[in-house]
Parts: structure tokens; C-alpha cells; sequence
């Protein structure tokens, strides 16, 4: 079952920059985009390690990485059909930190929002594809979110003691 992605709306424009700024770099402004539109996130390490380690804490056992399913979950339990997600609490909008940068505000929220719908989407081609999606926030890591953390894993924690 194919289903269609639903197309994103385009970011707005960054502000033009003052002739200072293009002063400093060795590439028109219209490469340097170029360039840096190219420049992909080689994961979250951090937040994707300490999950590693609350897996071992667990003894949760069959999880995959780098999974090709849509959407890039970060985390798969293929045999239980779970699919996991560690998002940044800035990058993917989340209400713990209510913090906007104030240089080219409309910039990022516009870049956030577009995040969430793609977070949505993925979300959802997923769970019609019969996957249970979890999303853990950055700041489920903290000791005071530890139930929050806890409530997340534990369908998993179910699911494998059905099949032992």
C-alpha cells in the first residue's frame, strides 16, 4: 500500500544580509545556500544513545536502527511493529521550551511548523501501516520527566513479555 506524501510548504526568505556578513565568507550568498542545503544531520547521537542505554537498563531486546521505513525512525522493533522517534525538543517543536530565536523569527517558526507536519505525516503513513509510534522527547531524558519516559516504554515492555 502506497500512500502519497503530502507536500510541505515552502520556507519563508531570510532577511537580506548587510554587506558586512558577505564580506567574511569565500562564497556568493547564492552558493553558499546552495551548499548548505546539502548539509544533512548525521542523527541525534546524544538523545538516540541515552535510549540505547535505557534499552540495556531494560533488557528490551530486537530493536533496529537506520531503518528505511518512512519517515527514518530512529529506533524499530520490527517483530513487535514499533517504531520510535527521539525528537528534539527545539528542532521539533515541543511546548517544554518556549524559546523562539529572535533573529529571523518568521524563519523558524515557519521551519518548526513545517517539522511537525512532516512528524505528523510520518506518524501517520506509519500507524496505517500497522506500526505502534512512539515519540520521545529530548527532555524525557531528564531525571524529573522519568515516568513520562517510563509510560513510553512500557508498551514495549509489555509486548515483549506476551512473546517470552
Amino acid at each position: 500500500m502506497k500512500t502519497r506524501r503530502a507536500k510541505l510548504p515552502p520556507l519563508p526568505a531570510l532577511p537580506a544580509k548587510g554587506k558586512e556578513s558577505e564580506k567574511n565568507d569565500v562564497f556568493s550568498s547564492s552558493k553558499r545556500s546552495e551548499i548548505m542545503s546539502r548539509v544533512r544531520s548525521t542523527r541525534n547521537k546524544s538523545t538516540e544513545l541515552r535510549l540505547i542505554d535505557e534499552f540495556r537498563r531494560r533488557s528490551l531486546v530486537g530493536w533496529r536502527r537506520n531503518s528505511k521505513l518512512f519517515g527514518r525512525p530512529d529506533f524499530v522493533f520490527p517483530k513487535l511493529r514499533i517504531a520510535i522517534f527521539v525528537d528534539g525538543c527545539f528542532w521539533h517543536g515541543h511546548d517544554c521550551r518556549n524559546t523562539t530565536p529572535k533573529d529571523h523569527a518568521d524563519y523558524w517558526r515557519a521551519k518548526i511548523e513545517r517539522n511537525r507536519l512532516r512528524d505528523a505525516a510520518a506518524t501517520e503513513h506509519l500507524t496505517a501501516l500497522g506500526y505502534h509510534v512512539i515519540r520521545i522527547w529530548e527532555c524525557d531524558f531528564k531525571k524529573v520527566n522519568q515516568e513520562k519516559l517510563d509510560a513510553k516504554l512500557f508498551p514495549i515492555e509489555e509486548k515483549l513479555r506476551k512473546i517470552e
